[in-house]
């Protein structure tokens, strides 16, 4: 009889452990689906405002699945080589475990681990970002702009479609400048850095800058601008404050650059998996 009850408290116990897992591989299911599902709406928000004609699509199409064969590549090549990692690790790991200082030839076989791991991450980000220089050749001008000033969204901003012109992107640096033209000299002086470091946190948030010697140079520039806004004439200041709104913006150049085996913004949205079904579907309709 205790036996029984025995069995039957295994049996229990089993089920519940089951169960957890059966509900922890639920939660991550549903989480999966919704990230999935919103990555769609945001890579679908911007095709729609790309206006891809039927051979851009076949040829991103292309360098999509080229993009995917060198992802995949990679993980081959880690895989291969995961016993050879795992060994070494576990050396390591014994050699801590027992307080032990870590054997020069087990250091030399650490660090030849991490040179092949830092090659093959290498050579995968020269592929890809000469992928993303193919597609960037398949865009016009107009497509490269929606690119740049696209920020990702469930529900398209109703204020201007996606792909509006840099003219209408830098009017909201403009009027920023406009007002800095208007303050008195004692004002603008106490909360021009203010407005400077709001701008660099934003430029933080969505792009990042390589090192701190960067954020600096690009706080001078800002502070610049504003110098050079407030000793235009009216006249000259109507002539030249696109311009100089365009410096201002957070898709500058200067700041959007390639990190090391970084893609670019055409790259992380348009060699993204996930776009495959979506430009069959499109060819589909044509």
């Amino acid at each position: 009889m205790a036996k029984q009850s025995h069995r039957k408290g295994l049996f229990l116990l089993l089920l519940i452990f089951i169960s957890m897992d059966f509900a922890k591989g639920f939660e991550k299911e549903k989480v999966h689906k919704l990230h999935q599902l919103n990555r769609d709406v945001v890579l679908l928000n911007l095709i729609n405002g790309l206006y891809l004609t039927t051979e851009q699509t076949e040829n991103l199409i292309d360098k999509i699945e080229s993009a995917e064969q060198v992802r995949e590549n990679f993980l081959n090549e880690l895989e291969r080589r995961k016993d050879q990692i795992e060994e070494v690790l576990e050396e390591v790991r014994e050699a801590l475990l027992k307080g032990q200082e870590i054997p020069e030839n087990l250091k030399r076989r650490v660090h030849r681990m991490k040179e092949i791991k830092h090659r093959l991450e290498d050579e995968r980000g020269e592929k890809l970002i000469r992928l993303e220089s193919e597609v960037e050749k398949l865009l016009t001008p107009n497509q490269r702009i929606v690119i740049d000033e696209y920020k990702p969204c469930t529900i398209p901003t109703s204020q201007g479609k996606i792909g509006q012109s840099v003219e209408t992107a830098a009017e909201g640096a403009a009027r920023l400048l406009t007002r800095i033209r208007h303050m008195p000299k004692d004002r603008y002086e106490l909360t021009k850095e203010m407005f400077v470091d709001f701008h660099l946190d934003k430029i933080e948030r969505h792009l990042g800058f390589k090192h701190e010697e960067e954020k600096e140079q690009y706080r001078q520039e800002a502070l610049d601008v504003f110098e050079t806004a407030r000793s235009l004439s009216d006249k000259e200041f109507l002539v030249q404050k696109g311009e100089l709104a365009r410096r201002f913006l957070p898709q500058d150049v200067k700041i959007r650059k390639h990190r090391k085996n970084q893609l670019g913004r055409v790259g992380h949205f348009l060699l993204d998996p996930a776009l495959v079904p979506i430009l069959k579907e499109r060819l589909k309709q044509v």
